[in-house]
């Protein structure tokens, strides 16, 4: 049983047992804190709550020294205004699935609040099923100032679509992001990048088909690109499954199912044209050395320590990314983003994309909140214009500035600064609180990140910003939350599903399995559910599209 199972399993049956487990303590602060009934109340006209949370995961910014940060303050001062005062028990991230798992089995002495992230929609479905949490839309429509509601169903309706459970209820408020260029909803791409310096070492042009891009990854090795005296330069794309940018050259979708937005339907690689042509290509590859077949289900430190060492001459990641050159040891490594190459003269060719939107992450309101007022009062602050300025951007002149009328970062704000923001004690929001104790909202531009990239990166991203053949790399961003029936039944045919895909994949790449047995391998993926998963994902994408 693969181990997304185990845990859904695990949560389901804790849910369905509610049996009683021992309490445990955590730190709030430099303040202990026991675990107590949760402590909503609403007295003197102020609204008191507790939650749990993961504590952030960041090495540098440290929740427990929030009050230090000057962003924390002004976030506090929103708290103020709407009388809430928040208690936090906040709990080690490698401890906090199973502390979570256990309070909410136990199923009672509740805090308000409860970050459930770790649960699946079918696990969190269950608790609303039971009563264990309650519907939010009900406190928000009684008690709310309309902040929330004008939120999700007006300014960003995909979060109500996403969040609208079978029954009609919202049972979690969630992380938020939308992006644009040009004032338009736009596409973040992964796709193929190559190294630029390399190209340029050979006086080489970017491929723009499958067959010149072999013939690159040829040169680079014969050539001896990284000079190490060996012939190892190699393409980074993982051949167990879909999912490495080369699949889409030949039109293929990037998961065993994926949504093509385009046309708004649900397709599986397996049964779509051009699929054997892509793994006669990969075959091709793998023959000429170019795929290193030690690398098949390596984990992300075997494939890092190849790029440390300068091997990698192309790889599938964001076409935007900065993080990858610094880790090449190697001086001038540089990766080009390609895409839109064609696997054959008949392909139509698409992107992986990361979708404009997203609403991710689960917190959800326990049977035991006494205060659903003080529920709707952090939810309108949550969901504030204010709250998502500090979150993700901090405070203007300090963390960010407004250039040409949008916002942007100051230099010295970001991943790579961590260690000097705690040091000044500067910084927004996202990094002390955005995920774990609080959703992060970011509502940005692309425009907004430009200033910090290489010019032929942002060249390439304003290139397919707009590009119509795309695969999200998360299908529940359009996705309705499946009903319990549908959930059942893909729990009990995924599994199975993914691991013969994932094999039969690595077989045919490698060699190991022949295109003569092709219709055996396609019965099946029948036998094993695949035209059922397809069915039910169609539901799901039509019952979101549907959503009024």
């Amino acid at each position: 049983m693969g181990i997304k199972r185990k845990i859904t399993a695990f949560l389901l049956a804790a849910v369905i047992a509610m049996t009683t487990f021992a309490g445990c303590s955590s730190k709030d602060g430099d303040k202990e804190q026991s675990s107590q009934p949760g402590t909503s109340s609403e007295v003197g006209g102020t609204h008191k709550l507790k939650i749990l949370a993961p504590n952030n995961d960041n090495p540098e910014l440290k929740f427990d020294d929030r009050e230090q940060y000057p962003v924390w303050q002004e976030l506090t001062k929103l708290f103020k205004e709407k009388n809430l005062e928040l208690e936090f028990e906040v709990i080690s991230p490698d401890q906090y699935e199973v502390t979570c798992q256990t309070r909410v089995a136990a199923g009672k002495d509740l805090p308000d609040i409860i970050n459930l992230s770790s649960f699946s929609d079918e696990a969190a479905m269950a608790l609303a099923n039971s009563g264990t949490i309650l519907p939010i839309n009900k406190m928000v429509d009684e008690h709310s100032d309309g902040t929330f509601n004008k939120f999700i169903k007006e300014d960003y309706s995909f979060i109500e679509k996403l969040t609208t459970a079978p029954d009609g209820n919202i049972y979690w408020f969630t992380n938020v992001q939308f992006q644009t260029y040009q004032d338009k909803p736009a596409r973040t791409s992964q796709v193929i990048n190559i190294r630029k310096d390399w190209l340029e070492k050979y006086n080489l042009q970017a491929p723009k088909t499958a067959d010149e891009f072999f013939n690159v990854m040829k040169t680079f090795r014969d050539k001896d690109a990284n000079g190490n005296g060996k012939k190892d330069e190699i393409v980074d794309a993982a051949p167990n499954g879909f999912m490495n940018g080369i699949a889409q050259w030949f039109g293929l979708g990037n998961f065993l199912t994926s949504i093509d937005v385009k046309n708004q339907k649900v397709v599986s690689p397996w049964y779509q044209e051009q699929v054997k042509e892509y793994f006669a290509y990969m075959q091709k590859l793998v023959k000429e050395g170019l795929i290193d077949t030690d690398l098949v289900g390596a984990t992300y430190e075997q494939i890092n320590q190849r790029m440390a060492e300068n091997k990698i001459g192309a790889t599938f990641t964001y076409c935007m990314q900065t993080w990858l050159e610094p880790s090449v040891q190697a001086e001038g490594a540089e990766f080009l983003p390609i895409a839109l190459l064609k696997g054959t003269q008949n392909s139509v060719p698409y992107n992986v994309i990361e979708p404009e939107f997203f609403s991710w992450k689960k917190w959800v309101v326990s049977k035991d909140c006494k205060d659903p007022a003080g529920v709707a009062a952090l939810l309108d602050v949550i969901y504030s214009p204010k709250y998502e300025e500090l979150t993700a951007w901090g405070i203007e002149g300090v963390t960010y500035e407004v250039v040409d009328g949008r916002r942007q970062q100051k230099e010295g704000f970001g991943n790579a600064f961590w260690k000097d923001m705690a040091t000044s004690k500067t910084t927004y929001g996202n990094p002390l609180w955005g995920s774990c104790v609080f959703p992060g909202i970011s509502l940005y531009t692309m425009e907004s990140q430009f200033a910090s990239r290489p010019e032929h990166k942002n060249n390439f991203q304003k290139e397919v910003a707009f590009y119509e053949n795309i695969y999200p790399d998360s299908k529940y961003c359009y996705t309705a939350i499946a009903t319990d029936d549908q959930n059942k039944r893909k729990s009990s045919i995924v599994t199975d599903l993914e691991t013969y895909s994932a094999e039969l994949c690595t077989d045919l790449i490698l060699g190991n399995a022949s295109f003569d047995k092709w219709e055996e391998y396609i019965a099946q993926l029948k036998k094993l559910g695949l035209d059922e998963l397809i069915e039910i994902e169609q539901a799901q994408l039509d019952k979101f599209n549907s959503f009024k």
